[in-house]
C-alpha cells in the first residue's frame, strides 16, 4: 500500500553550514536565508504492508539526517519497493526541503529527481544522475555534473564549471570563469564576465557578453555569439554554420575559413579605416560544413 509520512528537524548551526545530500529518488530543495539555525521538513511517498511498517521506513529516514558541529549531513535510506507486478505507479521517493544560513557550503547528489539550490555562499557541487540541476544567487564556485536533465545556473559570482551528458544547458550571470562540456543538448551562455571554454558534441550553441576570451568546440551544430569582443576568440565547428553579431565598437583581427560553405561579413567600414592595434584581440573561426556570416549587432 501506498503511505506518505512527513517530518520536521530544526538544528542550531550558527553563522557557518556544511551540508551534504544524498537522495535516491525525490526532489531536493536547498534555500539560503537570514538564519542561525538549518530546517530540514521532509515529504515521503512510502509503499509498506501496513502503518507499522510505513513508520518503521520514516524512522530509518530520520536516523539518515545527522548534525555533528558545523557540519549537517542528509543521506536517503534504501526504502522497500514493491514486487513490479503489484505496483503501477511511481516508487517510493522522499523530497528533502532544507533552509541553511546563507554562509553555507554544499554538496548534493540527487540519483533521480529534481535538484534546487539558491541563495548560498557556496562553493556549491552538485551531482544530478537524472533530473533538472539549478542553481541560482550563488556567491561562490558552482560545479554540476549531469548525467541526463537539464541544468540552469543564474546569477553565481564564482566559476562556473559543468559537464552535462544528456540535457540543455543554460548559465546566465556569472561573475568568475566558465567552463562547460556538452555530449548531447543546446548550450545558452549569457553575460560572463570572464573567460568561457565550451566542447559540445550535439546540439545549437548560443553564447553572449563574454566578458574575456572565448575558446568554443563543437562536434555538430549551430554556433552563435552575440555582443562585444573583449579577448581572444577560437570558435571550432565541425559540421554547422557560424553565426556572430558584434557590438560596433568592437576592434579585433577577423580570421575565418569554412573548407564547405561561404563566409560573409555585413561589418560596415568605418569612415577614416585603419588597421587594429597589435594588441587587439583575434577571432579565429573555422567550420569544415557551414557558413560563416559576420555582421553587426
Amino acid at each position: 500500500m501506498d503511505y506518505v509520512r512527513t517530518l520536521s528537524r530544526e538544528f542550531d548551526v550558527g553563522s557557518r553550514l556544511d551540508l551534504s545530500i544524498e537522495n535516491r529518488s525525490g526532489a531536493i530543495s536547498v534555500r539560503g536565508d537570514d538564519t542561525m539555525t538549518a530546517s530540514v521538513e521532509v515529504i515521503a511517498h512510502l509503499w509498506a504492508e501496513d502503518e507499522q511498517e510505513a513508520d518503521d521506513q520514516l524512522e530509518l529516514i530520520a536516523r539518515g539526517i545527522r548534525h555533528e558541529g558545523e557540519r549537517l549531513t542528509i543521506r536517503a535510506p534504501a526504502l522497500l519497493r514493491p514486487k513490479p507486478f503489484l505496483f503501477f505507479g511511481r516508487g517510493p521517493r522522499i523530497e528533502y526541503q532544507v533552509v541553511v544560513p546563507r554562509t553555507c557550503r554544499a554538496s548534493i547528489v540527487s540519483r533521480s529527481g529534481r535538484a534546487e539550490v539558491e541563495s548560498i555562499s557556496g562553493p556549491l557541487e552538485l551531482i544530478a544522475r537524472s533530473g533538472r540541476a539549478s542553481a541560482r544567487e550563488i556567491a561562490g564556485a558552482v560545479s554540476v555534473i549531469s548525467s541526463s536533465g537539464a541544468t540552469q545556473l543564474e546569477r553565481v559570482a564564482g566559476d562556473v564549471s559543468i559537464e552535462s551528458r544528456s540535457g540543455g544547458v543554460r548559465v546566465g550571470g556569472c561573475k568568475g570563469k566558465c567552463s562547460i562540456k556538452s555530449r548531447s543538448g543546446s548550450v545558452q551562455v549569457e553575460d560572463v564576465a570572464e573567460d568561457v571554454e565550451l566542447e559540445t558534441r550535439s546540439g545549437a550553441t548560443s553564447v553572449s557578453d563574454v566578458g574575456g576570451a572565448l575558446k568554443l568546440t563543437a562536434r555538430s551544430g549551430s554556433v552563435r555569439y552575440d555582443g562585444a569582443v573583449r579577448g581572444p576568440f577560437s570558435v571550432d565547428v565541425w559540421s554547422g554554420s557560424i553565426r556572430l553579431s558584434i557590438d560596433p565598437d568592437s576592434v579585433f583581427f577577423i580570421d575565418a575559413e569554412s573548407s564547405h560553405g561561404s563566409v560573409r561579413s555585413d561589418l560596415s567600414m568605418r569612415s577614416k579605416p585603419s588597421a587594429p592595434p597589435a594588441d587587439a584581440p583575434t577571432v579565429r573561426l573555422r567550420t569544415r560544413s557551414g557558413s560563416i556570416v559576420i555582421e553587426p549587432r
